[in-house]
């Protein structure tokens, strides 16, 4: 017998959160949360368009991002913590 322990992902349930799973219960109302959420990804990974340049995924990345916290959040350079003065080097071989 093989037993394994699923992968689990953590979602902070956000008013945002809260407010999707809200429209999203009108319209499979017989679902769960969890399984409204897998719904949710298999959906935008079937809807992946693979011809996608790296600044289009990069500006919705930045879209979704602004949407989430704020675009004035992301503009901020007090909230940048990256740089590369920051962490450790690392090599690797």
């Amino acid at each position: 017998m093989n037993n394994t322990t699923p992968t689990v992902i953590r979602l902070s349930i956000t008013n945002e959160v809260r407010n999707g799973l809200k429209l999203a219960k009108k319209r499979y109302p017989t679902l769960s949360d969890p399984e409204i959420l897998k719904l949710g990804l298999a959906k935008i990974v079937t809807e992946y368009d693979d011809s996608r340049t790296a600044s289009e995924d990069k500006a919705e990345v930045r879209w979704g991002a602004a949407r989430a916290v704020g675009s004035e959040y992301l503009s901020d350079s007090d909230e940048d913590i990256y740089s590369a003065n920051v962490g450790k080097r690392v090599q690797f071989s």
